[in-house]
């Protein structure tokens, strides 16, 4: 019964999200609580972090859900902590798709490694109510997503959206993960001052680049520089 949905988008399109609510929720009076989705920021910084907040909370908002945001990923809720997150609102997300960074900051705690960990995150979420997850991450916290929806069962839905400049999720073809494009602009812009170096004082230069157990982001930025050698 465990619901996990991947998004991806293309490179400078919009997200979109879709929210519904049942007959019994959109007829629900003013004095009963809005549903209520979670979203979360796991791993390493990556370009559009904030586009993908705000696409989500904005059309959530309209939908009739209170959004909360979990600061710095699972790290305070993995301790059972509900004092380190924040009801996002139209105002708080509306402009921040122009800004570097997450506003909900992030961090590499993964709930999966302690079973008690686990289990704080999801009674984190039976008290603060939350339904509907939305986790923006790579490969690690895509993982904890889909270890969090499948012991929750029915009771909690995971959209995770793919984020990690390794590119090494598993996406349709044609489709990078958010944050490998920019990646590989600016690492290719960075080559290629490095190639004019090496011309001026005649070397070789080596170039690393991050990418886990994946090849994606080197090879890219060896095709877009016009790289002598990529191994």
């Amino acid at each position: 019964n465990s619901r996990t949905i991947v998004v991806a988008s293309r490179p400078l399109s919009p997200l979109r999200i879709s929210f519904s609510m049942s007959a019994s929720s959109s007829a629900s009076s003013e004095s009963e609580s809005k549903p209520v989705v979670g979203i979360l920021c796991g791993g390493g910084p990556a370009p559009g972090m904030n586009g993908v907040i705000a696409a989500a909370s904005l059309a959530a908002i309209s939908a009739g859900y209170k959004v909360i945001g979990f600061l710095e990923g699972f790290k305070y809720i993995s301790e059972g902590r509900t004092d380190q997150c924040i009801t996002l609102t139209v105002d708080d997300v509306s402009r921040i798709h122009t800004k570097g960074g997450s506003i909900l900051k992030t961090s590499r705690a993964n709930p999966t490694k302690k079973v008690e960990h686990l289990e704080n995150c999801l009674r984190v979420f039976r008290e603060l109510g939350v339904s509907k997850l939305i986790t923006i991450g790579g490969d690690d916290t895509a993982f904890s997503a889909s270890t969090l929806a499948t012991h929750a069962g029915d009771k909690l839905a995971v959209v995770h959206v793919p984020k990690t400049i390794d590119n090494d999720l598993p996406l349709p073809p044609s489709q990078p993960t958010f944050g490998f494009t920019t990646a590989t602009e600016f690492g290719s812009t960075i080559i290629a001052s490095l190639m004019e170096d090496s011309k001026t004082a005649p070397r070789w230069f080596l170039v690393e680049a991050m990418g886990r157990k994946a090849g994606h982001l080197g090879l890219a930025l060896g095709k877009t520089s016009g790289a002598h050698l990529t191994p």
